[in-house]
């Protein structure tokens, strides 16, 4: 019973942290970039905490509900889809949000623009990874209602 409960407890904290990283991630678009820039730090550090949480989460949930051999083949490619979110995250958006602050403060035009090109192509990626998961991870139950 307390195994059920503590991972039904991780299971809401990771689905908090992965809509809390999803919704970082859909940002308005700035008309003045230094103020863009400015916010960006702050909201890059929380995408990072919270894409990490969401990894630790799921983890947590997975072996308290039994591990590799309780789950399908789908909740496995899903954990490896959110260890791929974690590196998208670390290695691609906040580079760019970072590039994207230093143009800014240089007020390179054309590097801002690329800076920002990068990160809503980044995003879209990682946006996109984040859909599969949401698929897979119920992809039991909507392979069954069919």
């Amino acid at each position: 019973m307390t195994i059920l409960l503590v991972k039904w407890i991780f299971v809401i904290l990771h689905v908090i942290t992965a809509a809390a990283w999803f919704g970082l991630g859909l940002r308005p678009r700035a008309e003045a970039a230094q103020a863009l820039a400015d916010d960006a730090a702050g909201t890059v550090r929380l995408m990072n905490i919270f894409v990490v949480l969401t990894l630790v989460f799921s983890l947590c949930a997975f072996f308290a509900g039994g591990g590799f051999a309780a789950y399908s083949p789908v909740y496995h490619t899903s954990i490896l889809l959110i260890v791929v979110l974690v590196g998208l995250q670390l290695f691609l958006i906040r580079p760019a949000w970072n590039r994207l602050q230093s143009s800014a403060r240089s007020e390179d035009s054309g590097a801002l623009e690329s800076a920002r090109k990068r990160i809503a192509m980044s995003t879209g990626i990682g946006h996109l990874c984040w859909l599969v998961m949401l698929v897979l991870m119920f992809w039991n139950k909507l392979a069954a209602a069919f």
